[in-house]
């Protein structure tokens, strides 16, 4: 199996910030698929595994941190 992976967070502003995750992969083997053809409604209803040769999954994340930079000083039993 042959794999990529990008991972990239771009920062909108001070504190909120926008992740994206592209995965994708070549399949080589699929070694648990059983022989034969897929019928119609199989192939429709899902009932078993489709042969394939690509994977791909793709995300999308935001984020938004605040709080004081100082915490620590803040409240000093976040230092022991």
């Amino acid at each position: 199996m042959v794999a990529a992976d990008l991972f990239a967070r771009v920062r909108i502003f001070k504190g909120l910030s926008v992740t994206l995750n592209v995965e994708a992969a070549r399949i080589n083997d699929q070694l648990s698929l059983r022989k034969g053809e897929l019928s119609e409604a199989e192939r429709l209803l899902r009932l078993r595994e489709q042969a394939t040769g690509y994977e791909i999954e793709t995300g999308i994340g935001l984020s938004y941190t605040f709080g004081s930079i100082y915490n620590n000083i803040v409240n000093p039993r976040f230092g022991n």
